[in-house]
């Protein structure tokens, strides 16, 4: 398996990989994982198996792009699998569309979380990492 680190890498050429892991960091170091990257200028996409792993959660999905430009992550699946843990609380769940951006997880399209206690349903829900805090649309 190969690793490659992308802080100040600058995308001047396409490049393909099987089986290989990235890191990245947006509000925090993430680790990505699929069985096929594909590095171009300005953006990279993941396909097939993608795994996303930092301190505070873990997405599991088909598809992902991460645009260099606006340091968006976006991952599609049918559906996205996630774990997300605050300080205090930890929620599991689905969807078919999750942004990731400095400091917030935005989660679209037939929202389901739930935790020890109860289950919410939604279509947009935000995370922010800083605060904890979770929106439900």
């Amino acid at each position: 398996m190969q690793k490659i680190f992308l802080t100040g890498f600058i995308f001047s050429v396409f490049v393909s990989l099987n089986a290989a892991e990235i890191s990245i960091e947006i509000s925090e170091k993430i680790n990505i994982s699929s069985d096929n990257i594909e590095i171009k200028e300005g953006k990279i996409e993941f396909n097939n198996n993608v795994y996303f792993q930092s301190k505070s959660y873990e997405i599991y999905g088909e598809v992902a792009k991460y645009e260099r430009a606006s340091e968006v992550i976006s991952i599609l699946g049918a559906p996205v699998k996630f774990n997300i843990t605050s300080e205090d609380n930890f929620f599991k769940g689905s969807s078919e569309m999750i942004f990731i951006r400095k400091n917030e997880i935005e989660i679209l399209g037939s929202v389901l979380i739930e935790n020890d206690s109860s289950k919410m349903k939604g279509e947009i829900i935000k995370f922010n990492l800083k605060s904890g805090e979770l929106l439900i649309n």
